[in-house]
């Protein structure tokens, strides 16, 4: 236990958080792109899909297809053959060919999908449930994700390690329940995260998530104690880079590692009455600063009511999770509560949502090295507070 602590107090792993955050703001910078205008055809790759349209991978670059009726048919992996104009990055598409993957897990993910659309009528719940439990956000209406994104919660519809964490902790719960407390019950729960990671089109951030979850179940199964949490996140980002060599530059991989990363070095738990509720509110301001030049560059600005918005959305997340696999297995009665609660969630993010605050670069950057060690300070004050004593 002594060296895990040492470990975690060392300049060494100080040296390394700084270099990560580092790493991640120099792969997140946009590099130019000319503004030229050109009418062209685009064959490539779907790697990711959102309200608006998908981003489609080509030769030539990444470009985003800005086309809702697309944004409902793609999946990630599907390929397509584009016609349009393009402006920038950005294609206007005049005709689009689109062919489906064939694999085995995008059959399944396309199933499960229609699954969704049939048995949740509603819209904002069928989105908000695709969003979470497959990432597919070209079911989210339009209006429900500005919501999100004006209450500076869009990084909770990209799935990533919270998701993967809550299904992991219900996977777990439930057998045990049913298999006991042996290895068993550990090894069930990580076919079951595995499932979720391919099922989810597995996305970088959540196949870090999955890598760390599975750690941590079996040790717990296995050995039991204290998960030295550092090493697993060094684990899951060198088979990151081995196997999905595109990690640096994928901006839900940036923000899920260096999240993660921020949390394990200055993160604390809350002690005392509402310690979950401040340990929750302490975790999402730790971060909203130590990843604040990240969205800056990703989202234009920093939304100050982001960390309390998320903590509210939690739980509401949680349920809507529960309540709408329960509706795509056939219990129609658990299709009340999930549309109740899916308009309660959004109805309270409109309400939080507000102009997000841009600071310069030239400010920025000195102001978040000095909050970032403000936090590492607060994390481990009673450490510093016995040895300047």
């Amino acid at each position: 236990m002594s060296v895990i602590v040492s470990m975690e107090l060392s300049n060494r792993v100080m040296a390394a958080f700084f270099f990560c955050l580092f790493i991640l703001l120099v792969f997140s910078s946009e590099e130019p792109v000319p503004y030229t205008k050109s009418h062209d055809v685009w064959r490539g790759v779907v790697t990711t899909v959102t309200a608006k349209g998908v981003m489609l991978s080509t030769e030539s670059g990444n470009y985003w297809v800005s086309d809702k009726s697309l944004s409902v048919l793609a999946l990630k992996g599907d390929s397509a053959l584009v016609i349009g104009y393009r402006s920038g990055m950005f294609i206007s598409p005049f005709s689009i060919r689109l062919k489906k993957s064939t694999s085995f897990f995008a059959s399944m993910r396309r199933l499960y999908r229609e699954r969704l659309i049939s048995t949740i009528p509603d819209p904002v719940a069928r989105g908000l449930t695709g969003g979470l439990l497959m990432g597919l956000r070209g079911l989210i209406p339009a209006r429900t994700a500005q919501a999100f994104k004006e209450s500076g919660t869009s990084h909770m519809l990209a799935l990533s390690g919270l998701h993967t964490g809550m299904i992991a902790v219900g996977l777990l719960w439930f057998f045990r329940l049913l298999l006991g407390k042996g290895i068993s019950s550990g090894w069930v729960t990580v076919c079951g995260i595995v499932l979720f990671v391919v099922l989810s089109g597995g996305r970088v951030s959540t196949v870090r998530a999955g890598v760390m979850a599975s750690f941590a179940v079996l040790w717990k199964n296995y050995h039991g104690g204290k998960l030295h949490l550092l090493s697993v996140w060094w684990l899951a980002l060198m088979l990151s880079l081995i196997f999905l060599p595109e990690t640096l530059k994928d901006k839900g991989a940036q923000m899920s590692y260096g999240a993660v990363l921020s949390l394990i070095v200055l993160g604390k738990r809350s002690q005392g009455r509402f310690s979950t509720a401040k340990s929750a509110l302490l975790a999402g301001l730790v971060v909203t600063i130590s990843l604040a030049p990240l969205m800056m560059s990703t989202y234009g600005g920093l939304f100050w009511l982001g960390p309390i918005a998320t903590v509210i959305s939690v739980p509401l997340m949680s349920f809507v999770m529960s309540l709408g696999f329960l509706t795509s297995l056939g219990f129609h009665y658990a299709s009340i509560l999930l549309n109740l609660t899916s308009w309660i969630w959004v109805g309270i993010l409109q309400f939080l949502g507000h102009t997000p605050i841009v600071i310069e670069k030239s400010v920025l950057y000195p102001l978040w090295i000095f909050l970032v060690l403000l936090l590492r300070i607060f994390s481990r004050w009673n450490g510093f507070n016995r040895r300047f004593r």
